[in-house]
């Protein structure tokens, strides 16, 4: 299987060798694309020479890496990964399942948080059943992450790519869409990747991005969604599922939201 590592990227990010180490560190198994800005494209290409760069259309992150993966065909699955983020060693474990499970399917493993100086500050809670995901979206609840998630080109080409629409919850509403229309999916027990909490991320813009998730849950139909013992036994098992992730979230940082977190990072 052939995976595509795609980076969107303005070129100036102080983490972006370490994210490209990171997914050298595959070897041949993985090809990464770089996305960017015409008048930075040269200078990507000289200074990572192993690396195709790819000028972006200037609509935004994910038209970025709507424009990568149009723009090469040689892939079977792909992931993509912020300029300040990493892939973890768990990420091979996530590739092979998807060699073996094929291209009509995503697979996804637990996220590590770090921050600027890639201490562990943490993990994301992701859900540990897959087949509870489309409830758990219809009650709100994101059980899956794009961080070192891998997508099958089968479920690419089946349902489309990233909406552009959405300048900071795309990938959100992939991976909502993805799960509530019962696409296929896999979870692998292991941190496949780490994200970055940094002073001045997008996510930090909290009206922005609440105003997204609402625009999410309207286009996904999640607002209307009626709530049955179904729904509540999936919150159940994904809360109990992410018990030690709760718990070394109040150790280190006290009774704090994710969204709190985020916030509170520098």
């Amino acid at each position: 299987m052939k995976i595509m590592v795609v980076t969107p990227t303005l070129g100036e990010s102080p983490w972006l060798n370490e994210t490209v180490s990171s997914v050298a560190a595959f070897g041949s198994s993985c090809m990464h694309v770089m996305v960017a800005p015409t008048g930075k494209c040269a200078e990507l290409a000289q200074r990572f020479s192993k690396i195709r760069v790819i000028s972006e259309s200037g609509k935004g992150l994910y038209a970025a890496v709507n424009t990568a993966l149009t723009d090469e065909s040689q892939w079977d699955a792909f992931t993509y990964l912020n300029d300040d983020d990493t892939l973890l060693p768990g990420f091979g474990a996530a590739a092979k399942t998807a060699g073996i499970a094929g291209l009509n399917c995503f697979v996804y493993g637990n996220v590590r948080l770090i921050d600027g100086a890639g201490r562990r500050v943490g993990a994301i809670p992701v859900s540990h059943h897959p087949r509870h995901n489309r409830d758990l979206y219809a009650q709100r609840l994101e059980p899956v992450y794009q961080h070192g998630t891998l997508v099958g080109r089968g479920v690419w080409e089946a349902h489309g790519g990233f909406d552009p629409a959405f300048l900071y919850c795309g990938d959100s509403e992939f991976l909502g869409r993805l799960c509530t229309l019962g696409v296929a999916s896999i979870y692998v027990n292991v941190e496949v990747a780490a994200f970055r909490l940094r002073k001045g991320q997008l996510t930090k813009n909290r009206s922005v991005m609440i105003d997204e998730r609402k625009r999410v849950d309207e286009k996904l139909g999640l607002i209307a969604a009626q709530i049955n013992p179904r729904h509540r036994w999936a919150r159940l098992a994904f809360r109990a599922g992410n018990f030690f992730v709760y718990a070394e979230r109040i150790a280190r940082h006290g009774f704090v939201s994710f969204d709190q977190l985020i916030e509170r990072s520098e």
